[in-house]
């Protein structure tokens, strides 16, 4: 799909707007939306012209069915999702439970992210069957159901449980519990620059395994680019949830 969008080259980000059915090109493709999106009126480095060309586009579909069962956030995997909380900077919301349970704390989960003080600022997951041994590289892991509030680690490879809840949680008490920890969390976060980041995940030999094989083919010859020295472009620790896929 990336080498489809970039005609035959092959990057770690791509752009392009397609129309609901994710069929029909809207746009021309490129890196970025900047290089996509011609900014009409605004300054060049400022997403105003962009935002609003953008939400021309969408003026021009209406949503259709029913709006009240949000797809709730699920990732392949616990180590990915541990992993992409960690390069976004975000808390991760872990339900560990059984599927059954899942289910029924689901309406509860969905009434919650769909809540404007809540969207967009946490990543969610649900156990799967190979995540029983997610407690091995998460402190304060306790072996029950429940809904883990978890703070990842530097390089998204290890977290810690900031929080603890039964999954009966009410929605209200949930988004206190999600409030609250976020305000600490904003306040003693450092934000990662990336290639400080980058450059310390190499030193310390640091790797993240995904399915998708690092480095770009920007020349599209159907071959990941060499950097001088032999390295492959993007090798190194922290990021590479962020090419991971998730559901």
């Amino acid at each position: 799909m990336v080498r489809k969008v970039l005609n035959g080259a092959y990057a770690n980000t791509a752009f392009c707007i397609f129309d609901p059915q994710g069929k029909r090109r809207l746009s021309r493709s490129g890196r970025s939306p900047s290089q996509v999106i011609r900014q009409r009126g605004a300054e060049p480095d400022s997403n105003e012209g962009i935002i609003r060309e953008m939400k021309r586009i969408a003026s021009r579909y209406r949503a259709r069915g029913n709006q009240d069962g949000p797809v709730l956030q699920d990732f392949l995997s616990f180590e990915q999702a541990l992993n992409v909380a960690s390069a976004d900077q975000r808390l991760l919301v872990f339900v560990d439970a059984q599927e059954e349970a899942q289910k029924k704390v689901s309406p509860t989960l969905k009434k919650l992210f769909a809540d404007k003080e809540i969207v967009g600022r946490f990543h969610l997951d649900f156990a799967g069957e190979e995540d029983d041994m997610w407690g091995h590289v998460v402190e304060g892991a306790e072996t029950k159901a429940a809904i883990n509030i978890i703070r990842s680690g530097q390089f998204g490879l290890e977290g810690e449980v900031v929080q603890q809840l039964p999954l009966e949680t009410s929605a209200e008490d949930l988004k206190a519990a999600l409030l609250a920890n976020n305000k600490e969390f904003g306040a003693t976060e450092k934000r990662k620059v990336y290639s400080n980041h980058v450059m310390e995940g190499k030193r310390k030999g640091i790797k993240y395994e995904s399915e998708i094989p690092y480095g770009e083919d920007r020349d599209a010859d159907g071959e990941i680019d060499q950097r001088s020295g032999g390295n492959r472009r993007g090798e190194s620790g922290g990021r590479g949830g962020r090419r991971s896929r998730g559901r």
